[in-house]
């Protein structure tokens, strides 16, 4: 399990106990502030806890919900356009406009990690948006499979979310290429 520094604190460990605790390997410094009774735990959980209001999305959200089998470089992550910039490897952050942040969120759990993922309506309406900014391998596999769950795709929802994209592009592109 994954702690804040304060976290451990409220549990009634002094600093000192738990700079002993993570000198004798019971407790592990995972980066600045966040501590772990795990060695090596999960990125996606260290992720979450560091940046708990992030929104899965683009290749990683397509990779979790087996759009496509390409394992990600990095977690794409949605925030907010006025959010502070993430500085992290891992990490491709991809910026929103707040009016368009919450649209389609949902939240579900990977590997034993609650984490905020777009749903699979939202992900097709940033497919096509970022269409031409994606590898055209990975466009043409995540297109593929849609088409094989088009019958699962709640239409109305991708209707909507294309009405607040404003675009009809989006909407003839699914069309188009997946319906």
């Amino acid at each position: 399990m994954l702690y804040y520094f304060n976290e451990l604190l409220e549990k009634g460990l002094s600093k000192y106990q738990i700079e002993k605790n993570v000198k004798d390997k019971e407790l592990f410094k995972i980066s600045r502030g966040i501590y772990s009774d795990e060695e090596y735990p999960n990125d996606l959980s260290v992720i979450v806890k560091k940046y708990p209001n992030v929104i899965l999305t683009l290749n990683s959200a397509f990779y979790y919900y087996e759009l496509t089998d390409k394992i990600p470089e990095y977690y794409y992550l949605a925030t907010d356009i006025k959010s502070y910039i993430i500085k992290d490897s891992s990490v491709k952050q991809v910026f929103m406009k707040k009016d368009f942040l919450k649209i389609g969120l949902a939240k579900c759990k990977i590997e034993e990690t609650e984490i905020y993922i777009y749903d699979k309506e939202r992900l097709l309406i940033e497919l096509i948006r970022y269409k031409t900014k994606l590898p055209y391998e990975l466009y043409k596999d995540v297109i593929n499979n849609y088409r094989k769950i088009r019958n699962e795709l709640d239409f109305m929802k991708i209707y909507k979310y294309a009405q607040v994209f404003n675009s009809s592009y989006i909407m003839q592109t699914i069309e188009k290429e997946v319906m």
